[in-house]
Parts: structure tokens; C-alpha cells; sequence
């Protein structure tokens, strides 16, 4: 069971720049990793989005890999993406960009390990 904190419910930027309507419903659950949608076994907590639908307004807390996502998880979340997404296609995804921010922020931090 994961470590549930109190949602925000304060306006703001969503957390890593995470557009709510691109996550599905186990993103949003805390089932999958809302950065790279890799199922958690391990988790850190990123913050919390606010989803409308309708009139009804519901804030969930989001979780990613923890410690962070893995280079291959990454990789693997951003082409999956792309090999069926048009607008990634145009270079218009926001999922698609998010996606590929993922996996350079996986990137550089394996190779900031590397070298320590």
C-alpha cells in the first residue's frame, strides 16, 4: 500500500509538468509511475494533479519510480508513445514530450552515477 499524503488543492503548476489529461486511470491511481507508466513496486511521491470532469473536480496524489525512473523503463514508456501517436509525429505531443523529458532526466542522472 503506498504512503498517502494529504491532496493539494491549491492551484499551480502540476508537478514535472505532468498535463492531467494525459495520465490513465492507473497513473492516476498510483498503480503505475506517472512519468514513465512502469507498475510501482517502489515509489517516490511527485506531488498532486487536479482532474475536472464535468462538475466535479478530484485531485489525485501522483508517484513515480523510486528512485527514479530507469533509463530502459523510460526509453521503452517514449517510443511505445510515439510509435502510435500522429502529433508526436507534428513534434505537438505534450504526452510525447513529457515522456522524452523522462527518459534524458533518467539519462543524465545514470551518468551522474556513473561518474560519482
Amino acid at each position: 500500500m503506498k504512503r498517502h499524503q494529504p491532496a493539494s488543492t491549491a492551484p499551480g503548476p502540476d508537478p514535472a509538468g505532468i498535463d492531467p489529461a494525459a495520465l490513465n486511470r492507473e497513473q492516476l491511481l498510483g498503480w503505475r509511475c506517472a512519468l514513465c507508466g512502469t507498475l510501482l513496486t517502489g515509489d517516490r511521491p511527485l506531488g498532486t494533479v487536479t482532474v475536472s470532469r464535468g462538475p466535479t473536480l478530484t485531485t489525485y496524489p501522483l508517484w513515480a519510480c523510486d528512485p527514479n525512473c530507469t533509463t530502459e523503463n523510460a526509453w521503452r514508456a517514449a517510443i511505445t508513445h510515439a510509435a502510435g501517436c500522429e502529433a508526436c509525429r507534428t513534434g505537438e505531443c505534450a504526452t510525447g514530450q513529457r515522456l522524452l523529458d523522462a527518459y534524458a532526466t533518467a539519462i543524465r542522472q545514470e551518468h551522474a552515477e556513473g561518474a560519482g
